[in-house]
């Protein structure tokens, strides 16, 4: 408990100078962190724990004091790592984000390629070192998601260039985080439901194509073959609600308690609505999503005692 308090403390310690040792870096890194991204698998971390939970009782958890700081550390350091994976794609990406992110730091010239690069890495080395600190699976989790982005984003591999492969690979680091969030909470690698991994590699992973919409002009000329770069905006909005629906109806289908049907449906309309909607804008949508992602993990957890 005192490691994990003094961990804790160093990570907040960390930004705080950095905003008076290197201000328009750090400045531009909070600016620029995608929070309903990160939130994402802030979700799918505490997606992992109502899984396990489902079906065990909270209070043996609760009173051991050393667990109750390794959730929030392992937050922590997929903030970290996500900066990392931020900073890399940023630089991946100057060519599209000059159309179609023009907010970017690079792009405004705020801050120069080397220095950011080097905060990209020193906040990846944090998170490794923090994780390893807490818990091996940790540790394993942070280095496979950061190599998973790495080669989604950066050459040579570059793998956001193939449509579905790309989707996929964002899918199977979800389902890392979320296998990492069941094994913290007390669970092990192979009693993680299969049924429950399925949903994230696929219908889930599907349905996030919506990210891409927003980019459609700048893919387009960098040559990334997204959904809507290949079968046009209109077909592929058509094809990520057809995803959308999936995944709304396979997680009721999944839990199958009578109310949680039209439950999903109103989510699945509200989603489905936003996404048609002009002029289109994602943060609406990433919202319905997350909201829908921790109403799951609140459904999961007291189940029990709703059926």
């Amino acid at each position: 408990m005192f490691m994990h308090s003094i961990l804790l403390l160093i990570s907040i310690v960390i930004p705080v100078l950095s905003l008076f040792v290197y201000p328009a870096i750090t400045r531009e890194i909070f600016s620029d962190l995608r929070f309903l991204r990160i939130l994402h698998y802030v979700a799918l971390a505490l997606l992992g724990f109502a899984l396990y939970f489902s079906n065990q009782d909270l209070a043996p958890y609760f009173s051991q004091q050393q667990q109750w700081l390794v959730f929030p550390l392992f937050i922590i350091a997929l903030v970290y790592a996500a900066v990392f994976a931020i900073i890399t794609n940023n630089i991946a990406d100057i060519e599209t984000d000059k159309i179609s992110n023009t907010e970017r730091p690079l792009i405004k010239r705020t801050v120069k390629q080397g220095p950011y690069l080097l905060a990209g890495v020193l906040c990846l080395a944090y998170s490794l070192i923090l994780s390893l600190l807490v818990n091996s699976t940790m540790f394993y989790c942070i280095v496979i998601i950061s190599a998973g982005y790495y080669i989604y984003s950066c050459k040579p591999f570059r793998l956001k260039r193939i449509p579905f492969i790309a989707k996929l690979l964002i899918g199977f680091n979800s389902l890392v985080v979320a296998v990492c969030g069941f094994v913290l909470a007390g669970g092990s690698l192979v009693d993680f439901p299969v049924i429950w991994a399925v949903f994230i590699v696929l219908p889930l992973s599907l349905a996030a194509n919506f990210v891409d919409l927003k980019d459609t002009a700048g893919d387009g000329k960098t040559g990334i073959k997204t959904l809507p770069v290949m079968l046009g905006e209109s077909r592929a909005i058509h094809l990520i609600a057809f995803f959308t629906v999936c995944t709304y109806l396979m997680a009721a289908v999944i839990i199958n308690l009578i109310w949680v049907y039209p439950m999903c449906g109103i989510m699945t309309v509200l989603h489905i609505v936003l996404l048609y909607r002009k002029p289109y804008n994602e943060k609406p949508i990433f919202l319905i999503y997350i909201s829908a992602l921790f109403g799951l993990n609140i459904i999961l957890l007291f189940n029990k005692y709703l059926a």
